[in-house]
């Protein structure tokens, strides 16, 4: 499960496009209001990504625990292991977003140029359990506040989940948390919190791998999440009930939807998808033929939620209505090994709803490609069998694009 331990997700298109012309938005001029923490575009590592996101049906590894509660038990072909671990970090910087509709919302531009997004998690398995954690942050720099102080505001998702495996481990089932907050800062060097919002819930997974099938099916369930102001915060409401900080009407609430995602995957070929487990495990392993051909595919199923605006709209501090109606999103993915035990090579698609009135879904192609280089123990620390690689993946769609790089183990 090491593989992801140097990978390095860099999300850094650029799509030259013009602004696009629309009906100017109303000001906001309170509180009243909650922000829709929405994400249409799959922003995830490079073999996810070049999948289309279809990826809740396979769930290995750390990237597997965004999509599927039951990921931190699931063991890869390659974990051979009675105690293994995964870890993850990846980045998307600000020019991958400036020039792209992010939030499908029929405007080009993003509200700040000075952001990043982080993605960072791990996970550990000993024998059939499994425990996982998952963090999103995105990180953006407002300016200075009337004493001349940086002021940084932050949203970030959490998931913590434990997972067991049943069954000869041809069922693995899932629980965890699910969390989101809102904070600004001010201060560089000593930071001093102005205001603070969090929620939290709970969500369950469950992913079947038969050992007789190249076969793998999954589904997880995610409740709401609402957070709110917490008590004895920095800057607490007026009369009015309204929280503004640094110019900004803060929300009476931040929502995560409701979520429900399912998946199916099936492989062609001599490679299995899944094997059993016993002492003879990474033998096996090291035996399996390469030929496959892995077909995966997914729906995202999105809740609404009331009285809600994008958070871009929150950041422009605009008015614009978002998250007034369930959405879909189905994805499929391909992913092929032409020249055995050296490339491979995938393919994707995935419906974007918009959660704006009057906006129209977008389709998304997705691709990717991974090439084994060279064997290295860097140093000792690995083993000297250890094959190295380097992947890629590229996300177009209307008035969006984005691509990736990568490295880490061949597996």
């Amino acid at each position: 499960m090491r593989s992801a331990l140097f990978a390095l997700f860099a999300a850094v298109g650029v799509l030259p496009l013009g602004p696009v012309a629309l009906a100017a938005n109303p000001p906001l001029r309170s509180s009243n209001y909650a922000i829709d923490v929405f994400q249409g575009p799959v922003l995830a590592p490079v073999r996810v990504s070049g999948l289309a996101g279809a990826y809740a049906p396979l769930a290995e590894g750390v990237e597997g625990i965004g999509v599927n509660t039951a990921a931190p038990a699931a063991r890869s072909l390659y974990s051979t292991k009675y105690v293994d671990y995964d870890l993850s970090l990846g980045f998307t910087f600000p020019n991958s977003l400036r020039d792209t509709d992010f939030d499908n919302n029929g405007s080009v531009g993003f509200a700040y140029k000075d952001f990043l997004f982080t993605q960072m998690g791990g996970l550990i398995q000993w024998g059939p359990w499994g425990v996982g954690g998952l963090a999103s942050l995105q990180n953006y720099t407002l300016g200075l506040d009337a004493n001349g102080q940086l002021l940084q505001l932050s949203m970030t998702r959490f998931q913590l989940q434990l997972a067991r495996a049943l069954l000869d481990r041809e069922l693995v089932v899932g629980v965890g948390l699910r969390a989101v907050s809102l904070g600004i800062d001010a201060g560089e060097e000593t930071k001093s919190n102005l205001a603070s919002m969090f929620g939290i819930n709970v969500e369950a997974g469950a992913l079947w791998t038969p050992l007789a099938l190249p076969m793998r099916a999954a589904l997880s369930l995610r409740a709401p999440v609402q957070g709110r102001l917490l008590p004895g915060s920095p800057t607490p409401a007026d009369a009015d009930g309204n929280v503004r900080v640094a110019g900004l009407y803060l929300p009476s609430s931040v929502k995560l939807p409701w979520e429900i995602e399912a998946g199916f995957a099936y492989q062609f070929g001599p490679r299995p998808l899944q094997i059993a487990w016993g002492p003879d495990r990474e033998e096996q392993y090291r035996t399996l033929p390469r030929g496959k051909l892995l077909l995966t595919g997914s729906v995202l199923i999105s809740g609404a939620v009331s009285n809600a605006i994008g958070f871009e709209s929150f950041l422009s501090q605009q008015l614009e209505r978002s998250g007034r109606r369930v959405v879909f999103s189905p994805r499929v993915g391909a992913e092929i090994e032409p020249i055995e035990n050296r490339l491979q090579l995938r393919l994707g698609s995935y419906l974007e709803p918009s959660r704006f009135v009057g906006i129209q879904p977008r389709l998304h192609g997705t691709a990717g490609v991974e090439l084994r280089l060279f064997r290295w123990s860097v140093f000792g620390l690995t083993s000297p069998e250890t094959s190295w690689r380097i992947n890629s993946f590229i996300d177009v769609s209307r008035l969006y694009l984005a691509w990736g790089v990568g490295a880490g183990i061949w597996h």
